[in-house]
């Protein structure tokens, strides 16, 4: 039986009228922890920080979870000794077992658990008409959208506007998970332990006694422990339409020169790879070349679609990501052609009537003054 004699002098000592939302936590456990078991949204009591190698594990772990100057507050032996920002938590002196640290609520509308309830009151007999009418396949569209919105604000290095639309990605998860819940699908439980296993169970070298030596090492045990996970699925399945595949498990969905990066992955996981990068440059040059002799509008489309891939095993030669770099290429030539049309509008002109020669005369002064800028 857990001995909680510490409890009421404790609550007197903040002046804490009732445990209320409180949350209360060993501080061995939370020390031990990399994330702590808390929502930062309640206050919580982290009771017997008995030593300061204890604080400073547990100054750790609540920093996954709390801003640096979150006010802490120390109570000893009845009494509160100290306020210090969390930052400064190992810092302090004189712990032993009856030192315990209170946390105020931080930002009470950033728990996980109030979003749930927000989403399920939206979906709820009282909530919003649009929202209860969604389903898993009206909300697709809104799912691509708030994906590429991400994308948009790492493409332009822009973190506070990266916080928001990853709240408007999740979003998008929890929509799902509730309707889920409304018709006896799964739950958030479900959705959340799948990926915590599947991490487990794909990362021994971590969590269990597998020993790597590098980055290869664990590539090759992830395929290895994918394949594995794909025979046991089709067990019992062994036509050739359901046989597992080097190239399963890829999203259909993923846009095209993506697409092409992880199948080219794949593909080079069993071997199927040039000896060297000389090959994959003959081999575009080769595209190229056949993009001329092409006789019908479906083999230029072919073999356009052949020079795009070679141009994706270039790009994963030299570790790029194809579809980032030809983000940044749109938005590089995005901002230059405006520019361009600012400098033709400054000399009185329109694109519309300039000749070829004289847009490209501005193209350059744009390229100039971008590099300058």
């Amino acid at each position: 039986m857990p001995n909680f004699d510490f409890l009421i002098p404790a609550l007197t000592a903040l002046e804490l009228g009732s445990l209320n939302t409180l949350q209360i936590s060993d501080a061995t456990a939370v020390g031990h922890s990399y994330h702590p078991p808390l929502e930062p949204g309640r206050p919580a009591l982290i009771h017997h920080l008995h030593s300061p190698e204890l604080a400073r594990q547990v100054q750790r772990a609540l920093l996954n979870a709390y801003p640096g100057h979150t006010t802490t507050t120390l109570v000893q032996a009845g009494a509160v000794v100290n306020h210090c920002p969390l930052a400064e938590l190992a810092n302090q002196p004189d712990f032993d077992d009856d030192t315990h640290l209170y946390l105020p609520a931080v930002e009470p509308d950033g728990d996980f658990s109030t979003f749930q309830n927000t989403i399920a009151h939206l979906r709820g007999p009282y909530g919003c008409p649009w929202d209860r009418e969604q389903t898993h396949q009206s909300l697709r569209p809104y799912l691509l959208e708030e994906t590429y919105e991400v994308l948009e604000t790492l493409d332009n290095c822009d973190y506070q506007a990266l916080a928001e639309e990853l709240g408007d990605l999740l979003l998008q998860v929890l929509l799902h998970t509730q309707i889920a819940i409304e018709h006896d699908e799964f739950a958030m439980s479900d959705v959340i332990g799948h990926i915590n296993r599947k991490l487990w169970r794909r990362h021994p070298h971590v969590f269990g006694d597998v020993t790597v030596n590098s980055v290869d090492d664990v590539t090759t045990n992830w395929e290895s422990i994918k394949k594995a996970e794909k025979a046991n699925n089709h067990r019992g399945q062994n036509t050739a339409a359901t046989a597992p595949s080097a190239l399963d498990g890829v999203p259909p969905g993923l846009p095209a020169l993506a697409e092409a990066l992880v199948v080219s992955k794949k593909a080079v996981r069993v071997g199927f790879e040039w000896p060297n990068i000389e090959g994959v440059l003959d081999k575009l040059i080769e595209e190229a070349r056949e993009i001329t002799q092409a006789q019908t509008t479906a083999d230029l489309e072919a073999e356009i679609g052949d020079l795009l891939f070679s141009a994706v095993n270039l790009a994963r030669w030299h570790n790029i990501d194809p579809e980032s770099a030809l983000r940044s290429t749109n938005a590089r030539f995005r901002r230059r052609f405006q520019l361009v049309e600012q400098l033709a509008a400054a000399r009185g002109q329109a694109l519309e009537q300039m000749s070829i020669a004289e847009m490209d005369v501005l193209w350059n002064k744009a390229k100039q003054l971008e590099q300058k800028g």
